[in-house]
């Protein structure tokens, strides 16, 4: 039988009850943000792995909205609904920000209304 060891068999693992996970919070209110409008909501340093992002809406933003989370130009999570009160937590492929970024809101399907709370999940792991 064929072993593999990996890379990360040697970094350490943190045994805090969620280990080095940690939580940025971004929040907006829009009123009338029509479609293929970008929102910034946070700029993010050099050296974090983003694991996730967590996006919640207080009582929506409208019939029809999604929205689509970008990480500069990388869309890392597409067509996401708010359409109606909701709350979900996206896993993604983890992804290393080797420069500053900027976490990006794009309304998409309709005209958005509402406040919107994107909460990137990471681990600092420095550079």
């Amino acid at each position: 039988m064929a072993k593999v060891i990996a890379q990360t068999m040697r970094d350490t693992v943190y045994a805090g009850a969620a280990g080095n996970l940690s939580i940025a919070f971004g929040k907006i209110d829009v009123k009338a943000a029509a479609v293929d409008t970008e929102i910034e909501t946070l700029e993010l340093p050099i050296g974090l792995e983003i694991v996730g992002v967590r996006v919640a809406t207080e009582a929506g933003l409208g019939t029809g909205v999604t929205v689509d989370i970008k990480l500069n130009a990388k869309v890392i999570a597409s067509a996401v609904n708010v359409a109606a009160q909701s709350s979900v937590v996206i896993p993604i492929q983890p992804f290393y920000l080797v420069e500053k970024t900027v976490l990006t809101v794009v309304v998409k399907g309709a005209v958005a209304t509402g406040s919107i709370s994107v909460m990137p999940e990471y681990v600092s792991v420095g550079f």
